[in-house]
């Protein structure tokens, strides 16, 4: 079995490619832009 796996880089902005990855590259772009607008919250406050 050959797994030639490559790392998917999900920015904020999206991609279609993520789209197809389905449920799970949505699921995953969802944490990323979550977390890029508690980064941004917390930049704010200082």
């Amino acid at each position: 079995m050959n797994n030639n796996k490559k790392p998917f880089d999900i920015r904020v902005e999206g991609s279609l490619g993520i789209l197809a990855y389905g449920d799970i590259g949505l699921r995953e772009w969802r944490k990323v832009k979550k977390n890029d607008k508690n980064r941004d919250e917390i930049d704010e406050e200082e």
